[in-house]
């Protein structure tokens, strides 16, 4: 997932975080990612405090980020917890 998002793979991350990760006020958290959703859990949210990854219905995303270095350091770290806990 280094430079393209891959709509599964980040959904298979979402799983994960919230399978393993540890729940907090702010979300579940694995790996210095936040997963949350929104009410009805059509659209799910990673983010590792400065990028946002937003992950809604029929395959589509949006990104806030502040630059393409935040971008790739959470791109980062989204291949490390798929390595590592997926």
């Amino acid at each position: 997932m280094s430079e393209k998002i891959e709509v599964q793979q980040a959904l298979k991350a979402f799983q994960t975080i919230i399978d393993l990760g540890e729940r907090t006020e702010r979300g579940h958290e694995l790996g210095g990612l936040i997963a949350t959703s929104d009410v009805d859990g059509y659209t799910v949210q990673i983010s590792d405090g400065t990028v946002t990854l937003h992950l809604m219905f029929h395959q589509k995303f949006a990104v806030d980020t502040p630059n393409r270095r935040a971008t790739a350091n959470f791109m980062k770290r989204l291949d490390h917890l798929l390595e590592h806990y997926a």
